[in-house]
């Protein structure tokens, strides 16, 4: 069986992040790491092939310059190799020329599970996993909190605004991983060592046959607007009342 990880480098939670070339690039402090989300993914193949044995997990990620840690982390972690699509054409890339590099990849591998977390927490859109298993032509659970594999089948829960929903769908198939899944393992000192020596395969879109076309173009960023000062109200609770139903309908206009 084989179990294709899709994992992403993204600016670190704590990275600054400010507004650089008048508004239309970012500028973002160079702290990155494997998404929380992908981690979880790479937790939940790493689980997936320990109940089943005999089965290989891979990771793969696409984008120009970047990726080559999280690949890093997730051969920490215990994925078995790594394949990383690197190209000047995925530098600025929208989310469906990542998927058809991805889906092009993981369909020249091999693949039997494609795991993946279920956003990004830099553009948090929530895209790629989905595109990937549309373009692989197979079923796609998104957001799981529960995972199971066996006998062919997928069984997963995933959270609903009408509370649990189980799925059972046959194998390939493809899931997001939801927050609460797993706990991601951290990797021992000898795997950190072992995937910081690691040589870690490129490949190109020409490679995958792929072409970069249809890609979003950003026009420009702007910073959010500055909250306005917080009021504290004094008084006994009649007057509180009072005075924000004013200050809501009146001023704020939301009532």
């Amino acid at each position: 069986m084989k179990i294709a990880v899709l994992v992403k480098e993204v600016p670190d939670l704590e990275a600054q992040v400010g507004i650089a070339a008048g508004g239309q690039a970012l500028d973002v402090e160079k702290k990155r790491v494997l998404n929380f989300f992908d981690e979880i993914a790479v937790e939940a193949a790493l689980r997936v092939k320990q109940a089943l044995g005999g089965a290989e997990v891979y990771a793969v990620s696409a984008g120009h310059g970047v990726g080559v840690e999280a690949l890093r982390r997730a051969l920490a972690m215990g994925a078995d190799r790594v394949v990383h699509i690197d190209d000047p054409a995925l530098h600025g890339a929208g989310p469906l020329v990542v998927a058809r590099a991805l889906a092009a990849l993981v369909e020249r591998e091999g693949y039997d599970l494609v795991l993946a977390g279920k956003k990004s927490t830099d553009d948090e859109a929530g895209l790629v996993g989905p595109m990937v298993a549309e373009l692989l032509d197979i079923a796609c659970v998104q957001g799981v909190t529960a995972l199971g594999v066996a006998d062919g089948t997928v069984s997963a829960d995933r959270e609903t605004e009408r509370g649990t929903e189980s799925v059972k769908t046959s194998l390939p198939a493809a899931v997001t991983t939801e927050k609460g899944l797993y706990e991601p393992r951290v990797p021992q000192v000898m795997g950190l060592m072992k995937a910081m020596k690691a040589q870690v395969p490129k490949v190109s879109l020409a490679d995958l046959g792929v072409e970069a076309t249809g890609s979003l173009r950003v026009r420009g960023y702007q910073p959010p607007k500055a909250r306005p000062p917080v009021t504290m109200i004094q008084g006994d609770t009649a007057q509180v009342v009072a005075e924000l139903v004013h200050r809501l309908r009146d001023e704020a206009k939301v009532i």
